[in-house]
């Protein structure tokens, strides 16, 4: 079946759980793939940990073992869950917020999670995987997912390969990851 690409946009007002649920979803999707070879990329001006999956009634146990009894999960447990699966790179820029994220203890000790800094220029926001992109108004931070009113645009991909804007946001994180190397 050849690649198609199906969108939906998501509006948040001041906060709300459509965007919260969108990202759990799609998220937790990464963790079911088997590896890829393909990177997950996450780039915002500005990343912050926040609490991810709501995990009090145990239900992303499953997914995350080693914290089952913990009531939430955070962002950087789950990027360090993910790069069990496949390179995370995150793409920010050089802030307080961004470097103290980068120096929670979990992340800096694994291996398949990198950081490159752009320089205060870099504005791009959005989130890009395999079988999916997202992108639009939202930061990485509990602010941005939580709290701001965003726009944002899911894109999935259903069936094998990549869709043309799927492929094309892929040339272009990797092309800004190999210059600011």
């Amino acid at each position: 079946m050849r690649p198609v690409l199906q969108s939906r946009d998501i509006w948040t007002h001041g906060g709300g759980w459509p965007l919260p649920d969108l990202l759990r979803s799609a998220l937790a999707s990464l963790l079911l793939l088997s590896e890829h070879r393909r990177p997950a990329y996450f780039a915002s001006p500005w990343i912050t940990d926040f609490d991810l999956f709501d995990n009090r009634f145990r239900d992303f146990a499953a997914l995350f073992p080693r914290l089952a009894e913990q009531p939430w999960i955070r962002f950087s447990d789950y990027l360090t869950a993910l790069s069990n699966k496949l390179d995370v790179r995150l793409l920010t820029t050089d802030n307080d917020r961004s470097r103290a994220f980068m120096s929670i203890p979990t992340l800096k000790n694994v291996s398949h999670v990198s950081c490159r800094l752009g320089d205060s220029k870099f504005h791009e926001k959005g989130i890009l995987a395999p079988t999916f992109y997202i992108e639009g108004s939202m930061n990485i931070t509990h602010h941005g997912v939580r709290v701001r009113g965003e726009k944002v645009v899911y894109h999935s991909v259903v069936g094998n390969g990549l869709p043309p804007k799927i492929a094309e946001a892929y040339l272009e994180l990797d092309r800004h990851w190999k210059t600011l190397a």
